[in-house]
């Protein structure tokens, strides 16, 4: 892990908007950054051989007892977690780490971090709670079993949401509300990439449904119909990258036009599949507001700023935006339906974007 990747504009990170609730170029970096840091191994899944490779380490300096003694006393505090370099880089940004979490069964494998922006000295003002979720992992096929479970079914409280997606956010529901508690005064900002943004909808509508903060997600898939949303006044920002596919997934209404191009083929059943898919599938939504990154070459502007030509659209023309989709999935030759998903690409432009704003 490279600690100097992560969070390279430290004044970006100094006094975010944290009480305003519109869209803030700052606080998307922000969020972004957490989403990408992670996909590192937390304090929590750091492995028992690492934690001894540590203590030999330690051992064998000038200071060996003492250094011994403080790693033991460290993981006693923290339920056995190991320290590592993923609470170092978020130091070095003055970023607390409150908690990571990681649970798995056969159907799904969840991780999130809580942590905490500014100190108990700060003015109310600047201090939030970010609560990160991490996305898909392709290599773990409990991952993509949660992503294939696609069917709608009745979410607790009213609405219909993805079956995979909710028992993933219930496997750590429990343990987040317990840890929340304890800070209920303080702003709450939920954000995650990929799956990690579908989990923090859902953490949205039952962590932080009326909080003092936001939702940001990047490169989210649909999650849930309108009826899940309908008692969520926290605002949701929805950050999509150029062509990102993911984003663009499950089908939503417009499910409607291929079910009935179904019925039309002249075999026996279609009009079963059809019927399928609208009682399973048909519903999903997007809630909150569209930001749009455009697609542009990642070159220098005069201030040596990347992506000199990024357009940030929040609620984007929709013709424009379908142009800009539309050329971009032809000069990759369709490839860009993955390359725009990476979480890299939406930090490296939201950082451009951040610093050519607040110049």
């Amino acid at each position: 892990m490279n600690t100097m990747s992560y969070f390279v504009s430290s004044d970006l990170i100094q006094q975010p908007p944290v009480l305003r609730a519109a869209y803030s170029d700052r606080t998307a970096w922000i969020l972004a950054e957490l989403s990408r840091l992670v996909y590192e191994k937390l304090p929590v899944e750091i492995q028992v051989d690492e934690f001894v490779k540590e203590i030999i380490t330690a051992a064998g300096s000038s200071k060996g007892p003492e250094l011994v003694r403080e790693l033991v006393i460290r993981s006693q505090q923290r339920g056995n977690q190991v320290p590592s370099e993923f609470e170092s880089i978020l130091s070095k940004a003055g970023i607390e780490l409150i908690e990571s979490y990681s649970t798995r069964d056969l159907l799904a494998d969840s991780q999130a971090i809580l942590v905490r922006l500014g100190t108990d000295e700060s003015p109310v003002s600047h201090r939030m709670l970010i609560l990160a979720f991490r996305g898909t992992e392709v290599k773990k096929i409990s991952d993509v079993a949660s992503d294939l479970l696609v069917n709608l079914v009745d979410a607790p409280g009213g609405g219909r949401v993805h079956k995979g997606f909710l028992h993933a956010f219930q496997l750590l529901e429990d343990s987040l509300k317990k840890t929340l508690n304890k800070y209920a005064d303080m702003p709450l900002y939920i954000t995650g990439h990929s799956l990690g943004g579908a989990l923090a909808l859902l953490a949205t509508r039952y962590l932080g449904y009326n909080s003092t903060g936001a939702c940001y997600t990047f490169g989210s898939p649909r999650a849930a119909d309108d009826l899940f949303y309908e008692q969520v006044k926290t605002p949701i920002y929805r950050v999509v990258n150029a062509s990102d596919g993911v984003a663009r997934i499950p089908l939503g209404y417009s499910l409607m036009l291929i079910i009935n191009l179904i019925q039309l083929i002249p075999f026996n059943g279609t009009t079963w599949i059809a019927r399928w898919l609208r009682r399973q599938v048909l519903g999903y939504c997007h809630p909150g507001s569209l930001v749009y990154l455009s697609d542009t070459l990642n070159i220098e502007d005069a201030n040596g700023i990347p992506y000199a030509g990024l357009r940030v659209e929040l609620s984007p023309d929709p013709a424009w935006q379908l142009l800009n989709v539309a050329q971009r999935f032809v000069s990759s030759g369709g490839k860009s339906v993955v390359q725009d998903h990476s979480i890299s690409i939406y930090a490296s432009k939201l950082l451009a974007n951040a610093r050519r704003r607040n110049r």
